[in-house]
């Protein structure tokens, strides 16, 4: 089945749409960035893991992609109904086998080419007729389902037809096998949360828990009651970011938990002094125990404001006096002696950065450097210019790759002399591939040495970039 676009239109961003999986179901998904010149048949979307733990983004190809049916809430089935049924997340196709009471079918999955069919109970509102999107139209069409639906005569065994909406128990939140955060007023414990799983909603906003990372002494999870108040869902995984930066507010992982602090001094080796003022102390800790804290309010994840900052912050003056001393000790953002690098923008070497050392501030925010890589005419001594603080950057960290490297992973290549911004368009061996470079709109092949990772320097941090950006 080939999809032509133009029947239903172009996709644009924040469509939503259905993809199909491996295992033949279809989920729902939307569309993150639409068909784009480089890549026609080719579809970015996000949508829920076949487990439902997690939100995953991607390309799609166009061929496994279909726009959502419409809904009918209130169709009945009949025995022999080809169907779609919904479970684990996705739509299933089946077979209507039997009727039951309370509006619930038997359904028969994977019963073609030899195989054993499995059977399960579904719920109407649960079910829906199955059918193809062919050439931007639904097969059968609503008109022909309209018909057939008014032809059915089947009568089911003591069924009762009622609508039911899918929904949470009342005054529920969370449901049963939901990931959540758990936080606790308990003295001693106050910022902090812990992750959980709900194991039942026991009315009066409250539900039992179990944790986990925390154990009993016989080794058995930890399970405890908890009010609505004290859980949020898992925040969102974010783009990792390869530097925090002083006054940041993040949340360190501690004592098998995640703990509200602020970035109070940026160490070597990445590594990272936190302030918490719950207690009132500071700690060290490695890059990889640190996350972007994000704060859940009215339904929604927020990343953490200046006006958190600056409350924490402002909750003692130890780390107020600590930071005024960091502040003053790099008032100049490039100091001298420092390792960095340079963009050019000289026609033909647009976007690309070259290695250098900071000899002098200028004032004015501009910097005399000096390349580590390129050379004067005469090659008698390495080359020195005048540049601008928007022109440079600190080198940077855990850039290289030690995986390999996906397709449409973003990287910079070492190629004459300096790093250019590229994207992988092949995987040619284990470690080689074909790079396309859109200043050029040239492709290379490099080996897996010649390549990192592509970092943006945003607002004083190293941002892994989406793969669907350049």
């Amino acid at each position: 089945m080939k999809i032509r676009r133009q029947s239903q239109g172009p996709l644009s961003k924040g469509d939503q749409i259905e993809v199909k999986r491996p295992n033949g179901a279809y989920y729902a998904a939307t569309v993150l960035r639409p068909p784009s010149a480089m890549r026609k048949n080719m579809v970015f979307v996000e949508y829920h893991a076949e487990d439902g733990s997690k939100c995953v983004r991607g390309y799609v190809d166009l061929t496994h992609v279909r726009p959502s049916p419409p809904l009918e809430l209130n169709r009945r089935f009949r025995i022999g109904d080809d169907v779609e049924a919904y479970w684990e997340n996705g739509w299933h196709q089946g077979v209507v086998r039997d009727l039951l009471k309370d509006s619930k079918y038997v359904v028969g999955f994977n019963g073609n080419e030899g195989k054993v069919e499995e059977k399960s109970e579904i719920h109407q509102c649960n079910l829906r007729l199955h059918r193809e999107w062919d050439d931007g139209s639904w097969v059968p069409s609503m008109a022909e389902l309209a018909n057939s639906s008014n032809e059915n005569d089947d009568k089911p065994r003591n069924v009762k037809l009622k609508i039911v909406f899918r929904k949470k128990q009342a005054d529920a939140e969370f449901q049963k096998g939901d990931e959540v955060e758990i936080t606790s007023d308990e003295e001693g414990f106050k910022g902090s949360w812990y992750n959980a799983v709900i194991v039942e909603y026991r009315g009066n906003d409250k539900y039992l828990v179990e944790y986990s990372t925390s154990r009993k002494e016989d080794g058995v999870p930890l399970r405890a009651e908890a009010k609505a108040q004290h859980i949020r869902p898992c925040p969102p995984e974010l783009l990792p970011v390869a530097s925090f930066c002083l006054r940041e507010v993040v949340d360190a992982w501690y004592n098998d938990g995640w703990w509200i602090g602020v970035i109070s001094r940026v160490l070597d080796g990445s590594k990272y002094a936190v302030y918490f003022s719950l207690p009132d102390e500071e700690l060290e800790f490695d890059h990889s125990k640190l996350r972007i804290h994000q704060d859940w309010k009215n339904g929604k994840w927020i990343i953490a404001s200046e006006e958190n900052s600056r409350h924490l912050v402002m909750n003692s003056n130890r780390l107020l006096h600590k930071m005024d001393v960091d502040e003053k000790r790099f008032w100049v953002k490039f100091p001298k002696g420092m390792r960095v690098e340079v963009k050019s923008d000289e026609p033909g070497y647009e976007g690309s950065w070259y290695s250098a050392i900071i000899v002098d501030s200028l004032g004015n925010d501009k910097y005399l450097v000096e390349y580590l890589t390129l050379k004067t005419e005469d090659l008698g001594a390495y080359l020195r210019e005048e540049a601008y603080a928007s022109y440079i950057r600190p080198r940077p960290q855990h850039a290289r790759c030690t995986r390999h490297y996906k397709l449409f992973e973003n990287v910079d290549a070492w190629y004459n002399d300096g790093w250019w911004i590229g994207q992988v368009i092949k995987v040619l061996t284990t470690w080689k591939y074909a790079v396309y470079f859109q200043t050029t709109n040239e492709v290379m092949e490099f080996e897996h040495n010649d390549l990192r990772l592509h970092l943006e320097w945003i607002n004083g941090k190293w941002i892994v970039p989406s793969k669907d950006t350049i």
